[in-house]
């Protein structure tokens, strides 16, 4: 069986780590001390290689670093450096945990990740968590416990509730991501992979918005002939459209459209 395009990030033997200087917590970002804490609790069961964008040296050189994934977690006018050392180590995949970047940088950090050829979360994500792999690369909580439940939201903040529930519950999870506005894996990419992943039997998923109606509904149907799929909206009444659609930089879409759409599949 092919291995789906989007191993590489959620299943990473390997991985990159750019979160600014370790000893002056005083110059890294809140996703970077979170991320930082969460791997010291958990350990990740691969290998994990520190780099800064200040590293010079040769292709020849940075041949020697191997990674399947970087995770970025640096001021905004770092992370297209960062990007670009990711795509001369060869990443198959990079996550940016961020919040406040704009369209224009964002579209300019997916140019670099296509010129590059690797899969980017982000900017603007909030993380995912892989407990099966002991892989808490998230800013929204500690590592959940292992479970068959999926979770994918468009929001952090609810993410991180939804964590803090299921821990209260002993709700075990397979997967938990938070895409954030901006990312260029969509949701619909994470559904296509979850569809096929062993460890996940059921998905939740909390949508704020689709910007291609198309690829959603078929990577939803595909997933949901495969597993049970739960969709929670936001946006159902107008005033929820208003605060939906800045956050999510989505079609949020009328309601009555979007459920004609989930009752179909």
């Amino acid at each position: 069986m092919d291995q789906h395009y989007l191993t590489p990030l959620f299943e990473p033997q390997s991985i990159v780590l750019f979160t600014g200087p370790q000893d002056q917590p005083d110059k890294q970002t809140p996703q970077a001390l979170a991320l930082l804490a969460h791997l010291k609790a958990q350990p990740f069961k691969g290998h994990i290689t520190p780099l800064d964008t200040s590293t010079t040296g040769t292709l020849a050189d940075l041949a020697q670093v191997k990674a399947d994934l970087a995770v970025i977690a640096l001021p905004p006018g770092e992370i297209m450096a960062a990007l670009e050392l990711a795509g001369r180590i060869r990443v198959k995949a990079a996550l940016v945990l961020s919040t406040g970047i704009g369209a224009q940088q964002a579209a300019e950090m997916h140019r670099v990740a296509q010129r590059q050829g690797f899969w980017l979360l982000g900017p603007n994500s909030q993380g995912f968590q892989r407990p099966q792999l002991q892989l808490n690369a998230s800013a929204v909580g500690d590592l959940a416990s292992s479970g068959q439940l999926a979770l994918v939201s468009q929001s952090g903040a609810l993410t991180a509730s939804i964590m803090d529930w299921a821990k209260q519950n002993k709700v075990g999870f397979s997967t938990v991501v938070a895409l954030g506005p901006h990312t260029q894996v969509t949701l619909a990419a994470v559904l296509d992979y979850l569809a096929s992943d062993r460890h996940t039997h059921g998905i939740v998923v909390y949508m704020e918005g689709i910007a291609n109606a198309r690829r959603f509904t078929s990577a939803l149907r595909a997933a949901a002939n495969a597993k049970p799929v739960v969709v929670l909206k936001a946006g159902r009444k107008l005033a929820g459209n208003a605060a939906a659609q800045p956050h999510s930089r989505d079609i949020v879409g009328s309601e009555e459209v979007i459920d004609g759409l989930l009752r179909r599949h």
